[in-house]
């Protein structure tokens, strides 16, 4: 059994487990171009109660699908002629950048995204890390991404945006991809080590939080009922 979330008129099915992780930025960015999705979250009833077996939920609904490399997140486009299903949250990511002219508007702005893009997986990898790391080493895998990733990966991200002309966006003058993807994973580092971005402390990035946001579409989506403030990751993980 699966949490089927129906909109009328739907040109995309999402489907991924009922936490934000890999599909939250995909999630912000359909949001934000204003298109009907089907969403599919696994792992719970349709009521929202928890499914004792959550694999034996992934496995049963696969079934149902075609997909090349059968994986969470996965994407249906039905308004593409060419039957566009997709897995691996990166390509899904820059097939809605390219359909919504989200990647850019410059060879050289679309090797930006590419490399911050990137670089933001990269510090996705150490959160995750933490996160799942379990029993009695949780504290010293938290310490570490508290004094060696944060430092490394968030200094990078402010340096960067303090560097442009214009701190709004990561890239270029006006939103892309790649800001969907760097919003969450700042706010999610935000959220496991509190004080670490402020109004003194990485001030570019706490401007960028805010100010994305405050993205009407994007405020809309958080104030909806469907929204997912929590749980970041799955329930057996350390830092939910």
């Amino acid at each position: 059994m699966v949490q089927k979330i129906y909109k009328t008129d739907a040109k995309f099915e999402l489907g991924y487990w009922a936490i934000r992780g890999l599909a939250q930025p995909i999630r912000f960015l359909l949001a934000y171009v204003k298109e009907p999705v089907m969403e599919i979250r696994l792992g719970i009833n349709q009521d929202g109660s928890p499914i004792s077996d959550e694999d034996a939920d992934w496995e049963a609904h696969k079934s149902t699908l075609n997909l090349s490399f059968p994986n969470l997140p996965y994407l249906i486009d039905y308004s593409s002629a060419q039957n566009v299903q997709l897995t691996q949250s990166n390509s899904i990511i820059r097939y809605l950048a390219r359909k919504f002219n989200l990647y850019g508007t410059t060879q050289s702005e679309c090797m930006e995204i590419d490399l911050l893009q990137d670089e933001a997986y990269d510090f996705r990898n150490k959160i995750v890390g933490a996160a799942y790391t379990l029993g009695n080493e949780y504290q010293a895998a938290y310490n570490e991404f508290v004094n060696i990733s944060i430092p490394r990966y968030l200094n990078g991200f402010e340096r960067y945006l303090e560097s442009r002309t214009n701190q709004s966006y990561f890239v270029g003058n006006q939103l892309s991809s790649v800001d969907f993807v760097l919003y969450e994973l700042i706010w999610q580092a935000s959220i496991m080590a509190p004080g670490s971005i402020t109004d003194s402390r990485r001030p570019c990035l706490n401007k960028f939080l805010k100010g994305f946001s405050n993205i009407t579409e994007i405020n809309n989506y958080m104030k909806s009922d469907i929204y997912l403030d929590r749980p970041i990751n799955s329930v057996w993980a350390s830092f939910l």
